[in-house]
C-alpha cells in the first residue's frame, strides 16, 4: 500500500513510501503551483497512492483570525490539489498518530524535536528536518497500523 502523508503547515512537508517501498520525504514546496506540481509527480510515479493529511486548519484560540484563515485556505488548497490529482484522502488528528508513536513532551518545541529525533532513527537514509518529521510520523503511524 502506497501512502502519502502530509503535514499541511507552510513549515510542514510530505512523506511517502514509493513503488519500491522506500520512504521518501520533502519539505512543503513554496507556493500552490510548486505544491500542485509535486503532488502530481508523486501521483504519476506512485500509481494507486492514497493520502493521509493531518487534520488541522481550524481556528485555535490565541491565533489571529487572519492567520487562521490563511492556514485554512492553504489546507483547502492542498485538499483540492489532491482531489484533482485523483489521490483519495483521509484526515488524521495529530493526537491520534502522536499517541501511538509517543509519548512525546507536552511542550511544542520539545515535542517537535523528539519527533524529529525518533524519525531520524527510523529513517537513517533520510535527512529528517523539523519540516518533514511530522509527515514521517504520520506515515509511520499508518504503516505500523496496517501491519
Amino acid at each position: 500500500m502506497n501512502i502519502l502523508a502530509i503535514d499541511p503547515g507552510a513549515g510542514g512537508g510530505f512523506a511517502w513510501n514509493d513503488v519500491d517501498d522506500i520512504v521518501q520525504a520533502m519539505a512543503m514546496p513554496k507556493g500552490m503551483t510548486a505544491q500542485a506540481d509535486t503532488l502530481r509527480n508523486i501521483a504519476v510515479n506512485n500509481s494507486g497512492i492514497e493520502c493521509i493529511i493531518e487534520k488541522v486548519g481550524t481556528y485555535v484560540p490565541g491565533n489571529s483570525g487572519v492567520a487562521a484563515a490563511t492556514f485554512a485556505r492553504h489546507c483547502g488548497n492542498l485538499e483540492a490539489i489532491l482531489y484533482c490529482c485523483g489521490i483519495p484522502t483521509k484526515q488524521i488528528a495529530p493526537s491520534v498518530w502522536m499517541k501511538k508513536l509517543g509519548p512525546f513532551p507536552k511542550d511544542k518545541k520539545e515535542r517537535k524535536n523528539a519527533i524529529k529525533e525518533k524519525m531520524a532513527r527510523l529513517y537513517p537514509h533520510l535527512t529528517v528536518t523539523l519540516r518533514t518529521a511530522d509527515a514521517l510520523g504520520i506515515l509511520t503511524y499508518i504503516i505500523e497500523d496496517n501491519k
